[in-house]
């Protein structure tokens, strides 16, 4: 009898932990400021961004491309100077993370043999769809058709190709995470 007791102690405890780690993560990382100008839905919003600096690499899948980024972030560039972890992870045919507000591609630390670029992202207004849980292609591909649908539907002029922002590291729970499918509107 005392075995389901301890069990049922420990599964709570475990829980609580992964529940913790992704509230740290959530509110302990970095985010680009931005204002929603309207709200189309409950999850759907236009927001006006200012310029970003992002830090990209060639796009095959997550296991390919995150790991050149993170190497650079970590302190794997010429200066040896660790970076913050910032939201979202950005995915088109590109992966991208955006340097936190103090760097500028002139001051980021130069790479240290990693396929990257840095590309200064202009202010500009996005159209986003957000979601939880995970991302296979095929939830991706259903989200950005619904925002694709709706952005039809209320007249609103896009540019662009939709992409994938993700905010969560991989050790969120899953119905804690927050995902959106977004594409610049005009």
């Amino acid at each position: 009898m005392r075995t389901p007791v301890i069990l049922s102690v420990a599964a709570g405890a475990l829980l609580t932990l992964w529940v913790g780690w992704g509230l740290y993560g959530i509110y302990s990382t970095e985010r680009p400021p931005y204002q929603v100008v309207e709200a189309l839905s409950p999850q759907v919003e236009i927001r006006q961004y200012e310029e970003q600096t992002w830090v990209t690499t060639a796009y095959e899948s997550d296991d390919a491309a995150f790991p050149v980024l993170a190497s650079y972030i970590f302190g794997g560039n010429q200066e040896d100077e660790r970076i913050a972890m910032t939201a979202p992870v950005i995915t088109d045919s590109a992966m991208a993370f955006i340097l936190p507000g103090t760097l500028s591609q002139s001051t980021a630390p130069a790479p240290d043999g990693q396929a990257v670029d840095f590309v200064t992202v202009p202010a500009r207004k996005l159209a986003t769809l957000q979601f939880s849980w995970w991302t296979p292609p095929s939830r991706v591909e259903q989200k950005t058709a619904e925002l694709l649908r709706l952005l039809r539907q209320e007249n609103v002029a896009t540019t662009g190709q939709p992409f994938l922002m993700r905010y969560n590291d991989p050790w969120t729970p899953p119905f804690l995470r927050r995902n959106e499918v977004a594409i610049e509107v005009l």
